[in-house]
């Protein structure tokens, strides 16, 4: 491998301003990160057409259905969504809540985040948070939380149920060719570190939380929809009981409301529900594959190629610059960046890792530590885009109050990684 030269650097020095441009909106990133991982790609000499990684069939016709199962699963919740609110069942929700939790509606806040946790430690993919934003935003806002309080909330228990997640044990086991009881440790200890941060989040929070006399409820003339109900609980049922996977048991838990609220044609109900979503989803499938796109450009073998020689380059030689090097660099994992085992360093990390004569424990913890600051903070991770768009919220303002928090755990862990491996 050649040693790096003007044309990474060049590549680099792009994607910062690429970044740069969309975090200061002067161009939506469903254009900017295309063309900018297209442009990589040819760059590094990725052939157009002819080849297993061309940019006509792997980076772009591969790349923009690469995420269609995300997208399926989008366009599932946002049925089950619409379905809650036209059968009042958010209504019912919100009562229960506020009758049994009247007295302290701040425990409405631990209810969230412990069934938070427990889903996304279960469910390995974006929907289980989706599926507590559906069912749980609008009793938050009632009582006083904002949207982008109300996210944070959610982005922080989904982390913590993530480091207990054996898909993602799994997943980065593989990704960095370790032994899955490493990489089982390491997020415990995570998780802990996290439902610190959250406790402390919960704590400093919990103020905005209305006084029920503060709150409309009136307990009278509020009949619960048992029967509807029972449809939110059918997807976890199918998850956690049964095995299936998240599409089958969203697709039953509709199914099922559509018959138990008598509906007399269901099957067309559920098709007419479905263009709905469909065009209500819109936005979030071009975002996923835009995302899609870039992905599969940074992926390619000449993209590493050309990008590898330079980070090994800039790769820290002692423990005191690694745990500098990538707490001030940490931003280099959002946006698909270097550091994004989902982005960039899905083909990066492996060569870095084995080419660098940094410990590769210590590289190996430090790239874990920044994915989980990734998946709570990265505006392009799947589960963020959904999000943000479901609840339709400014991404900034949500990075801008989970940062003290998620890069507090980030430094913690780095801080554990040389403590325990030097």
């Amino acid at each position: 491998m050649e040693d790096y030269g003007l044309l990474a650097i060049l590549v680099f020095l792009i994607f910062l301003l690429t970044v740069g441009l969309i975090i200061t909106k002067k161009v939506e990133f469903v254009r900017a990160l295309p063309a900018f991982g297209i442009v990589t790609a040819i760059l590094a000499g990725t052939p157009i057409t002819g080849s297993e990684y061309s940019i006509a069939d792997y980076v772009i016709v591969k790349g923009a259905t690469t995420l269609a199962e995300p997208m399926f699963i989008y366009i599932l919740s946002v049925m089950l969504a619409i379905f809650i609110v036209e059968f009042k069942l958010d209504e019912s929700i919100n009562h229960l809540c506020l009758k049994y939790l009247q007295n302290n509606l701040k425990g409405i806040l631990w209810v969230v985040a412990i069934l938070t946790i427990i889903v996304s430690s279960i469910i390995t993919n974006f929907s289980s948070i989706i599926l507590i934003a559906i069912i749980f935003m609008p009793i938050l806002l009632k009582i006083g939380f904002n949207k982008q309080g109300s996210v944070v909330l959610l982005l922080l228990s989904s982390a913590i149920g993530s480091c207990l997640n054996p898909g993602y044990h799994i997943l980065y086991a593989n990704l960095l060719s370790w032994n899955i009881d490493k990489v089982k440790d390491f997020y415990y200890i995570m998780a802990v570190v996290g439902i610190i941060a959250l406790v402390f989040y919960i704590f400093l929070n919990s103020k905005y939380v209305k006084d029920i006399e503060s709150i409309d409820y009136e307990q009278k003339n509020i009949k619960v929809n048992w029967q509807g109900l029972c449809t939110i609980f059918i997807p976890f049922i199918a998850v956690f009981g049964f095995k299936l996977n998240i599409e089958t048991g969203l697709i039953l838990a509709l199914s099922y409301g559509f018959l138990a609220m008598g509906s007399k044609q269901p099957f067309m109900d559920m098709l007419e529900l479905l263009k709905v979503s469909i065009y209500k989803s819109t936005r979030v499938i071009i975002l996923l594959s835009s995302v899609g796109i870039f992905m599969h450009a940074v992926k390619t073998p000449e993209v590493v190629d050309l990008m590898a020689p330079l980070l090994l380059h800039l790769m820290p030689k002692s423990p005191t610059q690694c745990l500098l090097f990538f707490t001030i660099l940490s931003p280099l994992v959002l946006y698909k960046g270097p550091f994004n085992l989902q982005g960039m360093g899905a083909g990066l990390s492996a060569v870095i890792i084995s080419s660098t004569s940094m410990n590769p424990m210590v590289l190996g913890m430090a790239l874990l530590s920044l994915n989980n600051l990734r998946k709570m903070m990265d505006p392009l991770d799947v589960q963020n885009i959904a999000l943000m768009q479901y609840v339709d919220v400014d991404t900034n303002l949500v990075i801008k109050k989970i940062l003290p928090y998620a890069l507090s755990i980030n430094y913690i862990m780095l801080f554990y990684a040389l403590v325990a491996v030097v």
